[in-house]
């Protein structure tokens, strides 16, 4: 098994050492994890709401974060224990590609998750800010936030597309066919050459489902898109979570492989 999604509490909203995350990979037979903390936000970011300090790291603490990484790895390879990954998870939204790439390109990295959080920097995810859902039209933010998604991917910056729906998070779903909508964005994940991370958090959210839905993987595996697996563990006792439940998804699909990166290059291994 591999986790490739993994927080620490540098980010504001996670807990626990990176020692604790790799001790629970240890115990649930991992063979590699990630630690993918949320990269700094831009400033208009932070500017336009308060909160979002809650939600990454500030910059001053990024190179730390990075020895903490790198530290914990070669603990972890010392004692026999699990391969740990320096990973990094970015929002990438429309006009912040240029403070992406800039941070990105300080430190050597394993993997970058692009992810989609914010739309018209609206915080959609945080629990806090469901308020703003009365500001839509269920299907006109999901394709909003498609479109955002769609972006992202087509930046180049980052390896693997993260938590692919994510706007269903508290259920609010478009009524009729959302296949059309799947089969553009796995059409477009195709050709930007990104793999998409089944990630396992939607199963202890509202929606109680994996990111992405079992018709969307279908999509992405007729597109012939890759995949990969990940908890997004905020707590030790996240990592893992519900692992097997992606791999029988990944399976029903009609996927036998997952992606694994190193020094941002992949690696198809068997599932």
């Amino acid at each position: 098994m591999i986790d490739l999604h993994m927080h620490t509490s540098r980010c504001g909203h996670a807990e626990g050492t990176l020692e604790a995350y790799v001790a629970a990979a240890r115990a649930a037979g991992i063979a590699t994890i990630a630690f993918t903390d949320h990269l700094p936000l831009p400033a208009e970011i932070l500017a336009r709401d308060p909160h979002a300090a809650e939600y990454a790291m500030p910059e001053e603490q990024l190179d730390a974060y990075v020895a903490d990484v790198l530290a914990v790895r070669a603990l972890s390879a010392a004692s026999g224990g699990p391969e740990v990954l320096l990973g990094i998870e970015a929002d990438l939204h429309p006009g912040n590609e240029s403070h992406v790439r800039r941070l990105l390109e300080r430190h050597p990295l394993d993997i970058v998750l692009g992810s989609v959080h914010f739309v018209d920097g609206w915080a959609f995810d945080d629990p806090d800010r469901r308020d703003g859902y009365s500001d839509w039209d269920v299907r006109a933010l999901w394709e909003r936030y498609f479109d955002d998604l769609i972006a992202a991917a087509q930046t180049g910056l980052a390896n693997v597309i993260g938590h692919a729906d994510l706007v269903k998070k508290f259920g609010y779903v478009p009524e009729g066919d959302l296949a059309p909508l799947y089969e553009r964005a796995a059409s477009a994940f195709a050709a930007a050459g990104v793999v998409v991370e089944v990630n396992t958090a939607g199963l202890r959210k509202p929606c109680a489902e994996l990111y992405p839905s079992a018709g969307f993987l279908r999509a992405l595996r007729a597109a012939d898109v890759h995949v990969t697996t990940g908890s997004d563990a905020h707590t030790p006792a996240e990592v893992g979570a519900g692992l097997a439940e992606a791999r029988e998804a990944l399976l029903a699909a009609g996927y036998d492989r997952v992606t694994i990166f190193r020094n941002r290059i992949g690696e198809e291994i068997s599932l």
